[in-house]
């Protein structure tokens, strides 16, 4: 049975007279076999890395390359980009980290501080930093606008196994990590110390953290076949989504926030509804160690990567792009003009 055959649709219902909402495969890219993917603020290109340990930007919506970056000595398992696009990071199992621009494709930095390799990579509000999640149990934060080649902050885990760590997107100071044996932590990504812990009665440790794009939701990988969502506000837990049948490993937000995605070891990735908590979409056969994932910044696409390892397109019905916020300038009342008394 191919992947289109056996997907299931779960129409999302937008509200009272509102279209649902529906994924719908569109394309398998089989020459395209990613690690990890990244979506753009604005648009619809995606960064991929791929098994041949190269790096290239493709557009979603023709799945042709746009630009192809710096491949990398060993297996490129992390990405991100930065809010205002001028920036994208890659790291790799050689625990190599390259910062590059996504205009040009030059490399800007290289980092090589953690001992193991790159698991997860976030930039902060500003751009002006990068976390960076490594296998030996340990976060580091990157000054982007100091010339120095060091962490600007090291956190260790001490035993924890860090997992899947995240800016909040609406901060250069707050980050969230999976961790084993609970849900996970909040860190202050100034003096690393710890300023909340998620916890919830018999967690088994989160592999991965996402956050909403206005900062108030976050969503973990739970060990325990869930994903939990947290109000950022008190990180208090908010909902369990049920479904999967084993480690939920990845979570991903859409750029609207409408649509929270999880994939996970059972083969499976899921797309729900954060406003009923509901799914919107159950896509079987797909990637056995969790599927990388990304939604387009238009809105128009949501991307994975199938059983075999190729890349899948799915066509969103209709778009939930990014949201700006609209200020409606206020009006100026007018002077009343005075009477001229005549002469």
């Amino acid at each position: 049975m191919t992947a289109l055959a056996s997907l299931i649709f779960l129409p999302m219902l937008g509200g009272q007279g509102a279209p649902p909402i529906t994924l719908k495969l569109e394309k398998l890219a089989p020459e395209l076999r990613p690690l990890a993917m990244v979506a753009a603020p604005t648009g619809t290109r995606v960064l991929l890395t791929l098994e041949d340990k190269s790096v290239r930007i493709i557009d979603a919506a023709t799945r042709t390359t746009v630009r192809k970056l710096t491949s990398h000595p060993d297996f490129p398992y992390a990405a991100a980009w930065s809010q205002d696009g001028k920036r994208v990071a890659v790291g790799d199992d050689s625990a190599r980290i390259y910062i590059e621009d996504p205009a040009t494709g030059v490399k800007i930095r290289e980092y090589r501080t953690h001992k193991r390799g790159i698991q997860k990579l976030s930039f902060s509000q500003s751009g002006n930093l990068l976390l960076s999640t490594g296998n030996d149990d340990s976060m580091n934060i990157y000054d982007l606008a100091s010339i120095e080649v060091e962490e600007l902050q090291n956190i260790l885990g001490k035993g924890a196994n860090f997992y899947g760590g995240a800016f909040n997107p609406k901060s250069d100071t707050s980050i969230a990590v999976g961790i084993l044996g609970d849900a996970g932590r909040v860190y202050h990504a100034g003096t690393g110390q710890i300023k909340s812990f998620l916890t919830y009665a018999g967690a088994e440790g989160s592999y991965d953290v996402s956050f909403n794009p206005n900062g108030t939701r976050m969503a973990t990988a739970g060990r325990d076949g869930t994903a939990s969502v947290w109000d950022t506000k008190n990180n208090k837990k908010i909902a369990t989504l049920m479904g999967h049948k084993d480690w939920v490993v990845k979570t991903l937000y859409s750029a609207n926030g409408r649509l929270l995605a999880t994939s996970s070891n059972d083969l499976t990735v899921k797309v729900w509804d954060t406003l009923t908590y509901k799914k919107v979409a159950d896509i079987p056969l797909q990637s056995g160690v969790g599927s990388p994932m990304a939604f387009t910044a238009d809105g128009r696409f949501f991307l994975a990567v199938d059983q075999s390892g190729a890349l899948q397109v799915f066509k969103i019905t209709p778009p939930q792009p990014t949201v700006k916020a609209v200020t409606k300038a206020k009006s100026t009342p007018k002077k009343k003009r005075r009477k001229r008394t005549p002469r």
